[in-house]
C-alpha cells in the first residue's frame, strides 16, 4: 500500500477503498481534499455525505500540521548548520594556532582551500534543506561526527577529516 493511501486513512471516515478512489479522482494529499470542498466530495462514489464535513475538518487540521510539521524540521536543519558553521571556525581557528609552523605555504593553503569549500558545500546544503530534510538532516549528523573527532588532529589528518565531512555533505545535494 502506498504512503498516499495511509496519509488518506488517517482521516476517520476513509478506509482502503475510498481511499483509492480520492488519488484516482486526483485527491492525493490533505490539503487536495479541503481543495476539492464538499462539492468534490460528493462526487466521489461511496463517501457518506454526513461525514463530509467531518473529513473536511480532520483534513484542514492534518494540512495545517504538516505545512508546520516541515517549516519546524526546516528551521532545525539551518539551525544544525549553524552550529556546524561554528564548529567549523573553531577547528580552522584551533589548528591555526596549534599548528602554526606545519601550516606554512603549501599546506596552509590546502587546508584554507579545503576550508572554503567545506563551508561552500554547508551553504549549498542549506539551499535545498526546504526540497530534501531527512537527507540534509542525515548528511549534518554525518558530518557533525566526522568534525568531532579532528579537535586534536594534525594537519595531514585534519584535511582528510575535513575531505570526509564535505563528501558527506555532498550526498544532500545528489
Amino acid at each position: 500500500m502506498s504512503n498516499t493511501l495511509k496519509e488518506l486513512q488517517q482521516i476517520k471516515g476513509i478506509g482502503e477503498i475510498l481511499a483509492m478512489r480520492l488519488c484516482e479522482a486526483g485527491i492525493d494529499s490533505f490539503a487536495a481534499i479541503t481543495k476539492a470542498g464538499e462539492s468534490g466530495l460528493k462526487a466521489i462514489k461511496g463517501i457518506n455525505p454526513r461525514a463530509i464535513q467531518s473529513i473536511l475538518a480532520q483534513a484542514g487540521a492534518l494540512a495545517k500540521n504538516a505545512a508546520a510539521d516541515k517549516s519546524e524540521r526546516v528551521a532545525l536543519i539551518k539551525e544544525r548548520s549553524l552550529a556546524l558553521r561554528t564548529a567549523i571556525q573553531n577547528i580552522a581557528e584551533s589548528a591555526r594556532q596549534r599548528l602554526a609552523e606545519q601550516l606554512q605555504g603549501k599546506p596552509g593553503q590546502k587546508l584554507a582551500l579545503t576550508l572554503v569549500r567545506l563551508v561552500d558545500t554547508l551553504d549549498k546544503v542549506e539551499g535545498v534543506a526546504h526540497k530534501r530534510l531527512k537527507r540534509a538532516g542525515k548528511a549534518l549528523t554525518k558530518a557533525e561526527r566526522r568534525l568531532e573527532v579532528l579537535t586534536d588532529a594534525g594537519h595531514k589528518d585534519l584535511r582528510k577529516g575535513l575531505k570526509k565531512a564535505r563528501k558527506s555533505l555532498r550526498r544532500a545535494l545528489a
